[in-house]
Parts: structure tokens; C-alpha cells; sequence
């Protein structure tokens, strides 16, 4: 009982005190909170508009179950809003691009573009992406050609969304190039699984001070996701392989050359990058590899924030200028059975 008396004693004393150290405690964790936000994300952290939209696509309500049971989930249509800091709409088609027509236009030549987050463009805006540079590109040279590039990407999408989006969505719209990007995406499927919407979370709330020292911790000297990566990739290129027969059939059967594209702005996966091309060229696919444009760079400085690798507006631009020279090289922005430059 003594003992319970001087607690309370105590408590009694020192109670005033105690509320003052924990209030103290609470505005230090939340300037430290801040002072990583606005180190992160500059004056976007203190607009609440910007950073409720960084999140990722699964949790912002934006998609929806695809009506081709194998693509699995796609873009909501006419979305206008924001995501991870940049403009995010979609088209009536729930592409992230203007709207295009199904039938093509005379005199233009049309690109399909088929990946994954890296191609629909999270966090770059939409004129910034390397397809649209490429489109804008290739508009001021050409004087007899209108150049199209539409953007059929999508974050997480894996091999089986990407081979179905471009058989169920993309041929609708009559190409005459199909870039097929290899965008981060694995080349395993996992098991088919219908389509449950994630809920939509406010990530305002969350503490980016517990993120940045988890990235850290990934990408820092101690850094074990690149050989893993590396590992399974490797592990997997015949599976890559079967899925690059099925393009090849597609290229064969529609008359439409398809380019392999290799997306990627961390130099380590070039050894990779090699293998993969080797695969592309034994299926009678074309190729072009973004990652010679990164040698001697950390892939740290072109992401588009320090939490996020996905690659920023300057990694696009490599992307474009790279990928131009790779189509035409291999003389891929030309009308089959045209001279037309």
C-alpha cells in the first residue's frame, strides 16, 4: 500500500510535468516528420493536396476489373485527379493519354505501347514520359507522317496482363509498331486471382521518417535486392522465352513488327539486359535497351523521389533519345514498304 501511495505521490507531483514532456516529445517526432517530408518531397510536403496523392495506384481507387478476364484489372475511365504529385487522367478508353481513335487515321503511323508502371508514367507527367517525347520527337521531323504513340501501360502489370492487353485492347487500334516493355515487371505469373479492389488510404498520414530509413536500409552498401532480383530473373528466362514465342506468333500472324524494349535505369541489370536480347532475337523479335545510356550513373539520382525508384522526368528523356536510335537503326519508324522517313 505504501508503495502505491508514493506512485501516486509521485504522479501527483511531477503530473504537470510529465504532460509537458510527452507534448515536447510528440512536436519533435512531428518536426523531425516534416523536416523528412519537405527533405523528400521540397514545398509539395506542405501542401495536403500533394500529399494525399502519394500512394500507389492499387490504393487509389483509380482501376477497376478489366471486362478480359485476363487482363485482370485496368485504368477507370475519364479519371482527372492526382497521383504521386503529378496530373493523373485517363481517356475515355481509361488509358493515361489523349484520346485516340480505334480507326487510324490516314497518313500515321501508329506505336502501341505495352508495360507496366514505368510506361503508364507514375510520377512523371504524362508529356514527359518517354513515349511521348518519342511522339513529339518524331512529329517535328516527319513532313508526310503523323506519329502516334499510345500508352497502354499500367502499374503491376506482369507478362500475362501485358500479352493480354495487347491481344484484347492494343490490335483493335491497328499498329503498325508494337513496343513491348520490360518495365521492372517479373517474368513468373503468379497464380490467376479475380480482381478485389485494394481501399483506398490516405497516405498523408503515414511516416515517411520509418519509410526513408527503410529505403535506406534496401538501397544502402548493404544492399541485397539487386542480387535477388538478379537471381530470380535469371532463374526465369525460359518461362521469358515461352512469352516471347507468343509474341513472335502475334508479329507472324497480324504482319505487325514487335520491339522488346528493356526499361531500365539501374546499370546492374545490364549483364541481364544481354540475355534477354539474345532471347528477343531467337523469336525474331526486335530490341532496344535503355541501359547503356546509364552507364557510370546510380540509378538513386533519376528516381522520381528518395522512396521512390520509379524513374523521373531525366531518366525519360534518356529513355526517348535511347529507344529512338534503337527504332531507327532497325529501321522501325517506317510504313512497311514505304521510304518515308
Amino acid at each position: 500500500m505504501n508503495q502505491s501511495a508514493n506512485n501516486k505521490n509521485f504522479i501527483s507531483r511531477n503530473g504537470g510535468n510529465i504532460v509537458v514532456i510527452v507534448i515536447l516529445a510528440i512536436l519533435v517526432l512531428l518536426l523531425v516528420e516534416q523536416a523528412v517530408r519537405f527533405h523528400i518531397f521540397g514545398y509539395d510536403s506542405l501542401s495536403y493536396k500533394k500529399m494525399y496523392s502519394v500512394k500507389s495506384l492499387g490504393h487509389s481507387g483509380f482501376i477497376q476489373a478489366s471486362d478480359v478476364k485476363s487482363i485482370v484489372y485496368e485504368h477507370k475511365p475519364n479519371i482527372d485527379s492526382q497521383l504521386k504529385l503529378v496530373s493523373f487522367k485517363t481517356n475515355s478508353r481509361g488509358l493515361r493519354d489523349i484520346e485516340y481513335s480505334i480507326e487510324k487515321p490516314d497518313d500515321t503511323f501508329r506505336v502501341v505501347v505495352i508495360g507496366s508502371s514505368f510506361t503508364f508514367g507514375s510520377g512523371v507527367e504524362i508529356e514527359n514520359t518517354f513515349h511521348s517525347l518519342l511522339e513529339d520527337r518524331l512529329n517535328r521531323e516527319s513532313e508526310s507522317l503523323k506519329y502516334e504513340f499510345i500508352n497502354f501501360g499500367v502499374g503491376g502489370y506482369t507478362m500475362r496482363n501485358k500479352l493480354a492487353t495487347l491481344k484484347f485492347k492494343a490490335l483493335e487500334y491497328d499498329p503498325d509498331l508494337v513496343l513491348f516493355v520490360l518495365d521492372g515487371s517479373e517474368f513468373t505469373d503468379k497464380e490467376y486471382k479475380e480482381f478485389v479492389p485494394k481501399p483506398k488510404k490516405n497516405h498523408f498520414f503515414r511516416s515517411y521518417t520509418y519509410k526513408l530509413l527503410k529505403r535506406i536500409k534496401i538501397f544502402g552498401p548493404h544492399d541485397t535486392k539487386t542480387p535477388k532480383f538478379l537471381k530470380h530473373h535469371n532463374e526465369h528466362l525460359d518461362e521469358l522465352g515461352t512469352k516471347f514465342h507468343a509474341l513472335d506468333e502475334i508479329s507472324q500472324k497480324y504482319g505487325i513488327p514487335i520491339c522488346v524494349v528493356v526499361l531500365d535505369h539501374d546499370y546492374l541489370h545490364y549483364e541481364l539486359s544481354k540475355k534477354i536480347m539474345a532471347l528477343a532475337e531467337k523469336n525474331n523479335l526486335f530490341f532496344s535497351n535503355t541501359l547503356p545510356s546509364f552507364a557510370g550513373t546510380s540509378f538513386r539520382d533519376f528516381r522520381i523521389y528518395k522512396v521512390d525508384f520509379h524513374p523521373n522526368t531525366e531518366a525519360n528523356v534518356l529513355f526517348a533519345d535511347s529507344i529512338y536510335h534503337d527504332l531507327k537503326n532497325q529501321s522501325l519508324l517506317e510504313k512497311q514498304g514505304s521510304s518515308v522517313r
